[in-house]
């Protein structure tokens, strides 16, 4: 009795396996004539999952696999169909748009003509029409990859991957650790590599159907080896991709940690960690003298007021004798009445020297310490100018007209500048006087270590199309996150001396956050825009000796007004404590 019914049900499973292979046999109309279809069944798979297309089977006609539009374009791939009966023309759109007409082999995508291996017809399954087109077309048209399988009659397909948009990328350091941050809204697949090119440096990160909508996006570091990190949309056909670029002065340990769910990438670099031993106070003369103990490459200084210096160690961490994260220490200096420190945050040491009242300064590292010489103005101590021609060297900026130099024409703007501001008794400081590349972070910080009253960015403008002209002044806004610095009088007074000089449009002040000479500088700051680079006729200007010299004559007269309003007392440079408030009521200045 187990014989016979293990016999039948072998015999059944023989005769279904036969019924599916040759499931599908009708009398079809194909184009309006009838045709007896008699052909194993051709199945869908879509990821690996069978695709049922219903009462509309995929077909075989004259060698071509045909399948029905609507039902794969609507359940498969979520698009929307519409049929015009008038001109017997199919549309499918989603992500763009397909044109089908009836017994034609010329499909439009996008408006572009496609030859089809088989036209567009209509097939008459059980009384009513269907519109059917070659496999592959319709698949590969939105996207899918496509193989087909002679032995099994089956088509199979692969969805085309996500696209992920890059929503962050940002930075974050911790315990000798900075890492470079790149997050976005699906899984992300992504290549690396490594270029090396005359001593420069870069790791690149190819993030693979990737959309990063906010345009190059720059982050300056500088920490030990690390320049900058930069990202942008690499390109966007055939399909889109998306390069972070990290650069390197040298070679740092590195990794690429993808989290669980892999729409988060971290590239991770071995730093190291700094350490601040100690903290001594001697006098010299007229100087008082801060010795910091410090194996730090890194730091910047600041006057707060004119009662404090504040010197921080970036990538460093407090590791005093006593092993407090925050001290005092009292000295009897000739000004320095207190030098107070902290952990301010995870990766910065903060020193503060209280003072009894403003004082000249000066930075510098010597032997694995930070040195730091404090005096006391004298009353009749000039300013200090520190004049920042921008770009220069391997960074030409814009270029113009006629290939003019955007870093060239600045120059020599500035040695103009210089040349006036000396001759009329200033001190002054430039960031470079010949054609060589300094970083953003350096300028700046050049600036706040040598305790500069005013800080003056020269540049030219551009744009894409030859039209925009004119001069404009961009200005750290009065008041953004605590900054009291009276950034805006200060432009509005050099502006107004500068149009006195030179003929062109009147494009007014701009407030600029996001530029680092404004935002990292602790001084009154500004950043001229003298006129654009890519207009003739500014071009034209820019070249002309005489203008460039009208130009410097013009924020000369400005710097001269700005310290004379200074002295009566009219205006103020105060900057507030806010500026540099932390959650850490010990390290605040």
């Amino acid at each position: 009795m187990k014989k016979i019914v293990l016999f039948v049900a072998i015999v059944v499973a023989i005769l279904a396996s036969y019924s599916m292979a040759f499931a599908y046999k009708n009398t079809i109309l194909v184009d309006g004539k009838p045709f007896y279809y008699n052909i194993p069944d051709v199945t869908i798979k879509i990821d690996g999952q069978n695709f049922d297309t219903g009462k509309t089977p995929p077909l075989i006609l004259k060698a071509s696999t045909l399948i029905p539009v609507r039902v794969i374009s609507e359940k498969g791939f979520g698009a929307k169909v519409e049929w015009d009966d008038k001109t017997k023309t199919v549309t499918i759109t989603k992500d763009k748009t397909v044109k089908l007409t009836i017994g034609s082999d010329i499909a439009l995508v996008d408006g572009k003509e496609v030859k089809l291996i088989a036209p567009a017809r209509i097939i008459e399954i059980s009384k009513e029409g269907y519109t059917y087109i070659p496999f592959r077309f319709l698949f590969e048209t939105f996207g899918y990859k496509v193989e087909w399988d002679q032995k099994n009659y089956q088509i199979n397909t692969t969805s085309p991957p996500k696209i992920v948009n890059i929503t962050n990328f940002d930075t974050s350091y911790n315990n000798g650790i900075f890492s470079i941050n790149i997050t976005g809204d699906n899984p992300i697949k992504y290549n690396q590599g490594v270029i090396e090119d005359s001593g420069d440096i870069r790791i690149y990160v190819d993030i693979e159907n990737a959309i990063w909508a906010k345009g190059r996006t720059d982050i300056e570091i500088n920490k030990k080896s690390l320049v900058k990190a930069v990202i942008a949309q690499n390109q966007t056909q055939p399909t889109p991709k998306v390069r972070a670029v990290i650069y390197l002065k040298e070679v740092v340990p590195y990794e690429i940690i993808q989290s669980q769910d892999k729409t988060r990438l971290t590239i991770s670099f071995d730093v190291g960690t700094s350490y601040v031993t100690g903290i001594s106070f001697t006098k010299e003369g007229d100087y008082d003298k801060v010795i910091i103990n410090a194996d730090a490459e890194h730091f910047n200084t600041q006057r707060v007021g004119d009662n404090k210096i504040v010197v921080d160690i970036s990538d460093a961490v407090l590791k005093m004798p006593d092993g407090n994260k925050a001290g005092q220490i009292p000295v009897e200096g000739n000004v320095i009445t207190a030098i107070r420190y902290s952990q301010y945050n995870n990766d910065t040491v903060r020193v503060v020297s209280d003072t009894t009242s403003k004082t000249d300064y000066s930075v510098k590292i010597v032997d694995k310490n930070i040195i730091m010489l404090v005096i006391k103005s004298k009353a009749d101590t000039v300013p200090l100018i520190y004049i920042d021609p921008g770009h220069g060297g391997t960074d030409p900026g814009a270029i113009g007209v006629g290939g003019l130099r955007e870093s060239d024409v600045v120059l020599g703007i500035a040695l103009k500048l210089n040349s006036l501001l000396t001759k009329g008794g200033f001190r002054t400081m430039m960031s470079r006087d010949s054609d060589v590349f300094v970083d953003l972070i350096t300028r700046s910080q050049e600036a706040n270590n040598a305790g500069a009253d005013i800080f003056i960015s020269i540049h030219t403008n551009a744009f894409g199309t030859p039209t925009p002209k004119g001069t404009e002044i961009w200005y750290y806004p009065n008041g953004y996150k605590g900054d009291t610095r009276d950034n805006k009088t200060f432009a509005q007074i050099v502006y107004n001396n500068l149009m006195k000089e030179i003929n062109t449009v009147d494009r007014g002040l701009k407030e600029g956050p996001s530029l680092s000479v404004l935002n990292k500088t602790k001084m009154p700051a500004i950043l001229i825009e003298t006129a654009f680079i890519t207009n003739p006729d500014d071009a034209a200007l820019l070249q002309d000796d005489d203008f460039q010299w009208k130009v410097a004559q013009g924020i000369y007269n400005g710097i001269v007004e700005y310290f004379k309003r200074l002295k009566e007392g009219s205006i103020s440079t105060t900057v507030s404590n806010s500026v540099y408030d932390t959650n850490n009521a010990n390290s605040n200045p």
